[in-house]
C-alpha cells in the first residue's frame, strides 16, 4: 500500500472513520481502504474516532426497547433506566416522525444489521480467498446501501 495525494488520502480517511463509528475493525478497514494498519491506527488515534464511535447514533430499536424496558420497571415498582417524562418526550418524537422518515430509520438499522453480518463473516474467513471474497461483497453492498440511503434521505427531507 503505497502513498496517497492529499485527496485520496482524506477521502480514505474519512471512510475510515465512518467504518469504524459503525463498528468496523482496524483491520477490516485497513483492507476495505486499501491503507495499512499503522496508518488507520494513527488517524484513529489524532482524529479522536472513538469518540465519534461512542457517540454514534443510537439505533431506534435501542431507543425503543430502553423505552419499554423503562416502562416495565415501573410497573415492576423498579427503577427505571429514564424517567417516564423522558420516556414520553421520546415517544412522542418518534411519533410525530412521518411514515417515510420511520420507514427510513429502519432501513438504515437494518443496512447496518446486514453491514455488520458481512464484516463478521470478513473476521471470520477461513482463508485469504474468502476474505477477499467477502470484502468484495461488502464493498459493492456497502455502494449500493449508500446510493439508495443518500435517495431516500433526500427525497425524504423534500417531502
Amino acid at each position: 500500500m503505497g502513498k496517497f495525494t492529499k485527496i485520496e488520502g482524506e477521502k480514505k480517511r474519512q471512510y475510515g472513520k465512518s467504518l469504524y463509528v459503525k463498528g468496523f475493525d482496524i483491520p477490516t478497514i485497513s483492507d476495505i481502504i486499501g491503507a495499512a494498519e499503522s496508518t488507520v491506527r494513527k488517524w484513529r488515534d489524532n482524529d479522536k474516532w472513538e469518540d465519534a464511535r461512542n457517540s454514534a447514533f443510537i439505533a431506534l430499536s435501542e431507543l425503543r426497547n430502553t423505552i419499554l424496558q423503562s416502562f416495565i420497571d415501573l410497573k415492576d415498582g423498579k427503577k427505571p433506566k429514564i424517567k417516564p417524562d423522558e420516556a414520553a418526550k421520546y415517544a412522542s418524537a418518534f411519533e410525530r416522525l412521518s411514515d417515510r422518515k420511520k420507514t427510513l430509520s429502519y432501513m438504515y438499522e437494518a443496512f447496518e444489521m446486514l453491514t455488520h453480518a458481512l464484516t463478521k463473516d470478513i473476521e471470520g474467513a477461513a482463508n485469504k480467498k474468502d476474505k477477499e471474497l467477502s470484502l468484495e461483497i461488502l464493498k459493492r453492498v456497502r455502494t449500493k446501501t449508500d446510493t439508495i440511503i443518500t435517495k431516500l434521505t433526500n427525497e425524504t427531507l423534500n417531502d
